[in-house]
């Protein structure tokens, strides 16, 4: 081991190059090519984009999993691709040959195809492996934690809660322990293909016949690298976010400083991670050989030298050098919304109790444009506005929503779970909320579906055209069909999709706004749908710098449970320059916020 990081270290500045510029040809081809394969992938699917279960439904079809295993192989290429590249480097070494860019860039990239094969069969093989002991945890999880709603589990963590976990756990621990079991066997697989001209077929027999009577020692070995591995990558970056984190809590009131402050941090974040990176793939990609009984001579191929080394370098470069003009130019054409809107999500939640009427007061008196609030139908026809399939998390009650009446509502106690001020606060109707909003507030009415509705886009349509605020309400929700159901009843309707994560190309579908989890929004989402009239807002935000991020990425709306919060993050961001908005922008990209307060669920 020690010789290991020792040659990675004889080798740090040529590993640096080499790693640097496998990212510069992962941003600049193999990523696009990524997303042609993604976009040709949907092109099965028969729509624009999947959402959410849509996702998973159609990956559990035929056609969806060949799409999955096609695709899971690219990315698995990407990672061998790195690992390839310093494994060539290394080798060279050993053959006391020159260790230069181009020549190890012509033994490897030549292998393209088989080394995405390589990562399709191995997907195939994870996947035989884990089944079993997926749908065993599976079952444990149905058996376990279904007769309420998940968030009440999530949030109070009952006794049965902690039984799941724990067997949970220990079955999927043991499918861990079981797959790298097979991955010690299977360590050989990459040099073999690379070096070796063994099909990826055949390398997982022989990576198994050479690994045998050596499992324990190399297991050992790994074992040690991941523990030297963490101790160089972890520690150092663990220093730096604490310093961060606590100098940035403290100069949250001064935005210019923090943000000279947060230039310097991000640009030491960005030295360690290339260093560590380089030296522990280093050291993996040797410990890995040494393995393979290298770097014995005798066993290994001359490398010949590349004839193609300039013109292709500068193909590469060029291909880079566009791929990075193209992303800042669609930086620079997509200006901030001047008019970002403030979406207090389930009311103030942050300041009372969620989907309350003390949320909603509270919304309205912090100055949010829109209240977000969901909604369901009782037992009795009414829409009342609730999260959960239950009052558990709430209200302490185990009583479905679809099973409740009126006077259930107006008996269960939602708000002391948030505080004992909060001891009146009752489930309110839809009817409630809008006459509460009327001419101070728009509603973001958002449909939740658990497989009990009967009419509930219909009586949500009665009550909102009574009240008479069609033009001051919006309607969204997790469910595409129910969309479509609602665009066919009421086609003027403002109507938006929410959406976890997606695949594709979502601003194509037939709604008017897009609400996307801020994980999953880019510049790219934003782009294209300003550029087809639609608007994105980001869900849930609860942090400054976050908001000022995503305001310059151009997003129209902000969801929030500090709807105070955002209107200041705003009218901040308006004093600062634009090399200082970059600046937090980065940071924020780092995973920088200055909020450190827990809030109990920021779901949609």
């Amino acid at each position: 081991m020690k010789c290991s990081f020792q040659n990675a270290w004889s080798l740090r500045k040529s590993l640096v190059v080499v790693h640097l510029t496998f990212n510069l040809i992962l941003g600049a081809i193999f990523v696009p090519i990524f997303a042609i394969a993604l976009r040709f992938t949907l092109k099965f699917a028969e729509q624009p984009a999947l959402v959410d279960f849509d996702i998973a439904f159609f990956l559990l079809s035929p056609i969806g999993f060949f799409c999955f295993l096609i695709l899971t192989g690219l990315g698995l290429f990407f990672y061998f691709l790195d690992l390839a590249l310093v494994m060539a480097l290394v080798q060279r070494k050993q053959l006391s040959e020159d260790v230069g860019l181009w020549k190890t860039l012509f033994v490897v990239l030549p292998k393209a195809p088989t080394i995405i094969e390589l990562g399709i069969r191995l997907t195939l093989r994870i996947l035989i492996i884990c089944s079993p002991f997926i749908a065993t945890a599976t079952a444990f999880y149905l058996m376990w934690l279904t007769e309420y709603d998940i968030n009440f589990y999530l949030t109070v963590k009952p006794n049965e809660f902690i039984k799941a976990i724990v067997v949970m756990g220990s079955v999927l621990a043991l499918m861990v322990i079981v797959l790298f079991y097979y991955f010690i066997r299977w360590s050989l697989v990459l040099p073999l293909v690379l070096f070796e001209k063994i099909s990826p077929r055949q390398s997982f027999k022989t990576s198994r016949k050479m690994m045998r009577g050596s499992e324990f020692e190399f297991s050992a070995q790994l074992i040690l690298w991941f523990v030297l591995t963490l101790f160089i990558g972890v520690i150092p970056f663990g220093v730096l976010a604490g310093v961060v984190e606590i100098s940035a809590a403290s100069l949250a009131s001064n935005l210019k400083i923090l943000a000279l402050f947060l230039a310097i941090s991000a640009t030491l974040a960005a030295l360690i991670n290339l260093a560590t990176t380089s030296l522990t793939i280093g050291a993996l990609a040797n410990l890995i050989l040494e393995q393979a009984e290298w770097p014995n001579k005798s066993n290994l191929q001359r490398l010949p030298n590349p004839r193609w080394a300039v013109p292709t370098g500068i193909g590469i470069f060029l291909a880079t050098l566009v791929s990075v003009g193209f992303a800042f130019s669609e930086m620079a054409q997509l200006n901030p919304d001047p008019n970002v809107q403030i979406i207090a999500h389930r009311g103030a939640a942050g300041s009372a109790p969620e989907n309350t009427m003390a949320a909603v007061h509270q919304a309205i008196s912090d100055g949010a444009d829109w209240i977000e609030i969901d909604v369901q139908e009782t037992a009795d026809g009414e829409v009342a506005v609730i999260h959960d399939s239950d009052f558990m998390k709430v209200g302490g009650e185990n009583l479905k929503i679809w099973n409740a009446t009126r006077v259930d509502l107006e008996r269960i106690d939602v708000g002391s779970w948030f505080g004992s001020e909060f001891s009146e606060e009752r489930t309110p109707l839809l009817g409630d909320v809008l006459a509460a909003a009327r001419g101070k507030s728009g509603v973001i009415i958002e449909l939740k579906y658990y497989g009990h509705d009967e009419m509930l886009e219909q009586r949500v349509v009665e009550i909102v055209e009574e009240m008479g605020m069609v033009d001051q309400v919006k309607i969204m929700s997790l469910k595409f069909s129910a969309l479509q159901k609602m665009r066919q009843m009421r086609p003027e309707w403002n109507i938006g999709l929410l959406a976890s994560t997606s695949l594709g190309r979502m601003w194509e579908l037939d709604v008017d706004f897009l609400a996307v989890n801020r994980t999953t929004v880019s510049h790219h989402l934003v782009r294209e749908s300003r550029r087809v009239g639609k608007n994105v807002f980001v869900w849930t935000v609860n942090d400054p710098v976050s908001m000022m991020r995503l305001i310059s990425l151009g997003v129209g709306g902000l969801v929030t449970d500090e709807p105070a919060m955002a209107k200041k993050a705003i009218a901040d961001r308006r004093e600062l320059n634009m090399i200082e908005r970059v600046i937090l922008v980065m940071a924020n990209l780092l995973g920088l916020e200055v909020s450190t307060k827990v809030y109990r669920d920021d779901a949609p």
